[in-house]
């Protein structure tokens, strides 16, 4: 057997492993083409509710007449808005806090959801020093 046989069969071995794994790890019914049951069934649902997210970064601008949030990373280039509303957990430096407890320049990990065209804002941990 020649060194490029006993690779080829290696890598072969690998691949066959793999998609066993994966198929036997995918939700029953998802390889049939079955949409997996926690999944939105209606396009017109997909485009309202997606992925929850998180980002990290600072508060670079609290607005209390939107009640919304700029979460910004890397220098200020990049970041996101995000809208606060009643249901929002608000922490700063592991308490529970309210929207006025917000100050622009805190460092924060923020997660929150797509609901239509806006980022709605599930959970704010703060912290200040």
């Amino acid at each position: 057997m020649t060194r490029f046989t006993a690779m080829l069969g290696a890598a072969t071995l690998m691949i066959s492993t793999m998609m066993v794994a994966e198929s036997a790890l995918a939700p029953r019914g998802f390889a049939q083409g079955r949409p997996h049951p926690l999944q939105p069934s209606s396009p017109r649902l997909d485009r309202l509710v997606r992925a929850p997210g998180m980002i990290e970064g600072t508060l670079t601008r609290v607005d209390g007449r939107t009640e919304s949030v700029d979460v910004s990373i890397f220098l200020g280039l990049l970041g996101k808005t995000l809208e606060v509303v009643p249901d929002t957990l608000i922490q700063v430096n592991g308490r529970e806090a309210r929207f006025a407890d917000l100050q622009e320049g805190a460092k924060v990990k923020a997660f929150y959801e797509e609901r239509g065209a806006k980022l709605v804002a599930t959970r704010l941990e703060v912290s200040t020093g």
